[in-house]
């Protein structure tokens, strides 16, 4: 190919110098493609060796990149990440605080009452009276009649008070009904006594007996036949017990009061199976049921209580 004498190739029988000439461009390949190039017949045994050591040679320079991006991290990225880390650890920090130290304080303020057992209509915030019908004709009572609300329970003063004022704003402002609260006490779940109408007024609880009778009804629904329903606690009851206790001092009961659920003078299930069951072991409960179906004036004439004309 170098010279420059005239020569015919001996198969093509074209002249050499017919063919036009050509820019040749002669790059120098990397040391492993010369090698193949020269000789493809090279042992697969050299070829892995070569191969093998450029590998080992690339190795430093993976690493030597990695530590030169260390290296060139700039401050306001590593002032970012601290911050962010501040952020995660006051995050947490926060949420810690909340769901245990104000949670706890929360549960120490919810239950705070003004009374330990009597709380007033001006504790639970009620609005005026309506009715102030008095039971003077049959005072002292004779008569303790119990019945329960059929409505959600309550266990702090916070939530009782709120029941209590629903309950208020129901039977006031209902098209059917619009009269106060018609029990005389609530007592709520938490065993506290809430005032309804109170002591000497008369009540809308039971049809017939709410002239010679106090009523007094249990927050919650106590019908054992519900899957979900209500339990009397012995707070509750012994709370109960000190309202009567309360009324007899007061002159507006009787000393030998008389228990009657709901249910033995009405066609009712108030105040519920679990409840009726615990009044049932008091002593004070009527046990005859011969009260049913008789006004005010039959109860007293046959028990031969006075009353007035």
């Amino acid at each position: 190919m170098g010279s420059s004498s005239r020569q015919d190739h001996p198969d093509s029988g074209v002249a050499v110098s017919s063919i036009p000439p050509m820019e040749l461009v002669v790059r120098t390949p990397p040391v492993v493609s010369t090698i193949m190039n020269i000789s493809k017949k090279t042992s697969s045994k050299f070829t892995t060796m070569t191969e093998t050591q450029n590998a080992e040679k690339a190795v430093p320079v993976k690493d030597n990149s990695f530590l030169l991006v260390l290296s060139n991290t700039s401050g306001a990225k590593k002032l970012s990440c601290a911050c962010a880390a501040f952020s995660l650890v006051l995050c947490t920090a926060l949420i810690i605080y909340f769901t245990h130290v104000v949670k706890r304080s929360e549960v120490k303020v919810v239950d705070r009452a003004p009374h330990d057992w009597n709380i007033t209509r001006e504790d639970w915030q009620a609005r005026d009276r309506t009715v102030n019908i008095t039971m003077a004709r049959f005072a002292p009572l004779k008569l303790v009649l119990v019945q329960h609300t059929v409505g959600p329970e309550c266990h702090s003063f916070i939530t009782c008070a709120a029941v209590v004022r629903n309950l208020q704003i129901y039977y006031l402002d209902s098209k059917h009904l619009g009269y106060d609260i018609p029990y005389n006490f609530l007592v709520g779940n938490d065993g506290r006594v809430y005032e309804g109408r109170g002591w000497n007024i008369e009540g809308a609880h039971t049809f017939g007996y709410n002239r010679c009778s106090l009523g007094v009804a249990f927050i919650g629904d106590y019908s054992e036949e519900l899957s979900i329903h209500s339990r009397v606690t012995e707070l509750q009851l012994e709370r109960f017990i000190i309202l009567i206790e309360d009324g007899i001092g007061s002159g507006f009961l009787r000393p030998d009061y008389t228990i009657l659920p709901a249910k033995d003078v009405r066609d009712t299930t108030s105040p519920g199976s679990n409840l009726y069951r615990a009044l049932q072991n008091m002593n004070h409960y009527e046990r005859t049921h011969s009260f049913r179906d008789l006004n005010c004036e039959a109860i007293y004439d046959k028990l031969g209580l006075p009353y007035h004309l």
